[in-house]
């Protein structure tokens, strides 16, 4: 009987500490476990709110502009034509009385018109040459004194034998035109000349500089 009391209090004793270890055991496990069941706790339980601010929606428009390419534009340049009333001289002449106009050529090619002042008779239609070149000149036709420039003569008048030829529209001795410049050409002076065929001034030096002795020059009325 006292063996059996003492194996129950043996027994007793190795339950007493087994429980002894086991609350100690839990108890380590608890104090361990707490701080992180405590900050896992204040993780979920803090929250930072965060506001997040989208800019207001733009909308871009892009203007496209059109510039429109420039129509090509096409320069026509005549074609330049044998005229057979140009003299055969590679520099030449022609003298339209009828209409009041002249050309000069080019080796048979006729350059553009110009206006003049003839007279109505002479020289007669036909074909004479450059034979003198005067740059001034004067003149008493008509009861007074004139002078004019950059005179090419081809020609002489039937009774006097005086040089016909182009030249600049004669100036009086008060500096006045013996006849208006916009009259060169018309009909209204048509036969004020006693032969010579007056040009406008700026066209007396082209003249003068295009014919030179031996080219022909052609009246054709």
């Amino acid at each position: 009987m006292c063996l059996r009391a003492l194996t129950g209090l043996a027994a007793l004793f190795v339950l007493v500490q087994c429980g002894g270890s086991s609350d100690q055991a839990a108890s380590s496990a608890t104090a361990t476990q707490a701080p992180t069941e405590t900050v896992e706790s204040t993780i979920a339980k803090t929250t930072v709110p965060v506001e997040t601010t989208l800019p207001a929606s733009t909308t871009t428009t892009v203007i496209t502009t059109t510039t429109a390419a420039p129509e090509p534009t096409t320069t026509t340049i005549p074609a330049r034509v044998i005229d057979p009333n140009c003299p055969p001289t590679p520099h030449a002449a022609v003298i339209d009385r009828a209409r009041q106009r002249a050309w000069l050529c080019d080796n048979g090619f006729a350059l553009p018109e110009f206006v003049i002042t003839t007279a109505r008779e002479m020289p007669d239609p036909a074909l004479y040459h450059v034979y003198g070149k005067s740059m001034t000149t004067s003149s008493r036709f008509g009861g007074h004194y004139s002078t004019m420039t950059h005179f090419v003569a081809f020609a002489r008048g039937e009774k006097t034998g005086a040089r016909i030829g182009f030249h600049t529209i004669p100036v009086l001795t008060n500096g006045e035109y013996v006849q208006p410049l916009e009259s060169v050409g018309t009909d209204e002076r048509f036969g004020d000349s006693s032969g010579c065929i007056r040009v406008l001034p700026d066209q007396g030096p082209i003249i003068w500089d295009w014919l030179q002795k031996g080219d022909g020059v052609r009246v054709l009325t």
